[in-house]
């Protein structure tokens, strides 16, 4: 890409992103899919660069994970704000946030050893306790993962996702399923909106983590009950793995 291509590809996005990046990340947080947000937005921007918004979002607010979910989750967050007093002069401090969105003013130079230790305890891979599902000691599917899910929060609870056959849809196509490696996966099980919400993620590796939120878990359990969910799910707080 040539430097004045370059630039006007990045301002475009940046327009893009000023003029309803805030909507596309307010409609993401309250869970409509990529075409209802298309389908929202009164600027003309193209699905590809609302998909681009959207997926952005999706992991710098953590509901996509590009490794295996860690306690990486819990560490917090350094930003920059900008603060005007009432004579008009800008100042900025730095602030971080923890999973919970939950803000601090912090200092680089505070942090004692002590500190620093704890943020290196914090950023340690989990010890997983691992199991698999068995239906004649675990019960429902539906049941063990709601309860998993209330004892960790969502916010701690993660499935994998190996769903990168989806990509070969770039025109927002209702998908029915595909094929995952030499398995092929049918996705008539699951309701339209579940199929669009799917096929409006870009699965940009083989396996991505999602956080394990209502509308997933129902995705999951379906999918499996189906015969075409292989994978696991994590839960930090508890630290179980449980393959399925």
């Amino acid at each position: 890409m040539d430097r004045p291509e370059y630039f006007q590809t990045a301002l475009s996005n940046f327009v893009t992103d000023a003029a309803c990046g805030g909507a596309v990340r307010h409609l993401t947080d309250i869970g409509y899919t990529l075409q209802q947000i298309c389908d929202r937005l009164d600027y003309p921007a193209s699905r590809a660069k609302v998909q681009k918004l959207m997926m952005e979002y999706l992991f710098e607010s953590s509901v996509l994970l590009r490794e295996e979910p860690s306690m990486r989750i819990f560490a917090r967050r350094e930003q920059f704000i900008q603060e005007q007093d009432s004579y008009g002069r800008r100042t900025w401090r730095k602030a971080s946030s923890d999973y919970n969105g939950q803000k601090g003013v912090t200092k680089s130079s505070d942090l004692t050893f002590l500190s620093h230790q704890k943020e290196k305890a914090q950023l340690q891979d989990i010890l997983w306790r691992e199991s698999a599902y068995e239906y004649r000691s675990d019960g429902k599917l539906t049941e063990l993962i709601y309860k998993k899910c209330e004892e960790n929060g969502e916010e701690c609870s993660y499935m994998s996702c190996s769903f990168s056959f989806l990509n070969v849809d770039q025109c927002g196509q209702n998908m029915q399923g595909g094929r995952q490696g030499d398995r092929k996966i049918d996705l008539s099980c699951l309701n339209s909106r579940q199929r669009e919400y799917l096929s409006g993620i870009r699965w940009e590796e083989p396996v991505l983590y999602h956080r394990l939120d209502q509308r997933m878990r129902e995705i999951l359990v379906k999918l499996y009950e189906a015969g075409y969910y292989r994978g696991a799910c994590f839960f930090l707080k508890t630290r179980e793995k449980l393959v399925l």
